[in-house]
């Protein structure tokens, strides 16, 4: 097949049907009984979301890695990063809008999928992986929407426990010292 939108029509169906496919294996409930840890903080705060500032638009954006790839606006990371004193309030306006109204832009929710090969025969479909690559305006607003969520879950504890991955100070490590703790302490008690 040589016809670039059958491929990627081919790649495509491949990657919908394989996270499909994932989604029921990954389906399967974990028992309860002894998880005490897992039990929530309930919770009646409600989110606040401050306004969006220049100074935070600029300072996420300097955060931002040099990375020459763009989403599909064709927008790369280190263009923002050194236009962002002409940005900043244009922005700021607009992500404090976005946060205002609770309606994330349309336009920032579309992404480019890139096929990387991983291994094998570069003509077999499943020897390919998806990767998205965003806009560069959509991880900005993610990334200051994520630091006013990580502030209130982590000063609500609203997360249980055991919850360990995509957290400050928290590691697969940390999550296995615990259960093994628990589980040496049931050897023991057994």
């Amino acid at each position: 097949m040589t016809n670039p939108s059958k491929v990627a029509e081919l790649l495509n169906s491949y990657f919908c049907e394989v996270s499909k496919e994932l989604l029921k294996a990954k389906g399967k409930k974990i028992p309860t009984q002894g998880n005490y840890h897992l039990k929530i903080k309930e919770n009646i705060n409600s989110i606040f979301l401050l306004p969006i500032t220049e100074i935070e638009v600029e300072k996420v954006a300097r955060s931002l890695k040099n990375k020459l790839t763009a989403g599909i606006d064709e927008i790369p990371e280190y263009v923002v990063k050194q236009c962002i004193e002409q940005l900043k309030v244009p922005f700021a306006n607009i992500y404090d809008a976005s946060l205002e109204s609770g309606i994330f832009p349309d336009k920032l929710k579309i992404v480019k999928v890139i096929p990387i090969h991983k291994k094998g025969g570069v003509r077999e479909v499943s020897n390919y992986r998806p990767i998205s690559l965003l806009p560069v305006f959509s991880k900005l607003l993610e990334k200051l929407m994520y630091g006013r969520l990580t502030t209130f879950i982590e000063s609500n504890e609203v997360l249980t426990k055991a919850k360990h991955g995509f957290r400050t100070k928290k590691s697969m490590e940390t999550a296995l010292q615990i259960f093994t703790n628990v589980y040496r302490k049931q050897l023991r008690e057994n």
